[in-house]
């Protein structure tokens, strides 16, 4: 099987979750092409059996790129076995997870993908106090902040909420899609 792995980053999460997919399934003798989506416009798709597209979420959006592979690919993607996954504060929370499944996953299909993808995983994100995440980050930092303490959670300390348990669970599961 040859898998295409393209993914969308702000900050290097989702570049870390499509490295760790990547890993796990060249361990499984899978032949792997990790692609950055604002690095490459043009595709061939036609010797991948499976691709799998992920996106960090910032402000409640994909990154532009994987967006528009998504779009510019649409038709040929219906002929391929897909899988999709975001990295997003909304998986850090288990009331929020839903819709962030939802909106992010379950949405960005319905709109970018002729088939239902064989998959779809929603991974936590990485909260860094000390990155700069521009305005909105600023405003909003100080709920975060509340959220935090409430959990018994240090928001002055970076804080990784993604589970790499479930995302190599999640990546091994695509080979039996």
């Amino acid at each position: 099987m040859k898998t295409l792995i393209i993914y969308g980053t702000r900050y290097g999460t989702a570049k870390e979750i499509a490295e760790k997919i990547t890993d796990i399934l060249r361990e499984k003798d899978v032949e792997v092409d990790l692609v950055n989506s604002k690095d490459k416009k043009d595709f061939d798709l036609t010797s991948y059996d499976l691709v799998v597209v992920g996106s960090g979420i910032k402000i409640g959006k994909w990154t532009k790129n994987a967006l528009n592979f998504l779009k510019k690919n649409k038709a040929e993607l219906a002929n391929r076995r897909v899988a999709i996954f975001v990295t997003c504060g909304a998986a850090n929370i288990e009331k929020t997870a839903a819709e962030g499944q939802e909106k992010y996953l379950d949405n960005v299909a319905n709109e970018y993908l002729i088939n239902k993808p064989v998959s779809t995983g929603l991974f936590g994100g990485v909260y860094d106090p000390d990155a700069n995440h521009g305005m909105l980050f600023k405003m909003v930092k100080r709920s975060i902040k509340k959220d935090m303490i409430k959990q018994g959670q240090d928001p002055n300390k970076r804080q990784d909420y993604r589970d790499w348990d479930a995302i190599k669970k999640w990546t091994l599961n695509l080979l039996n899609q």
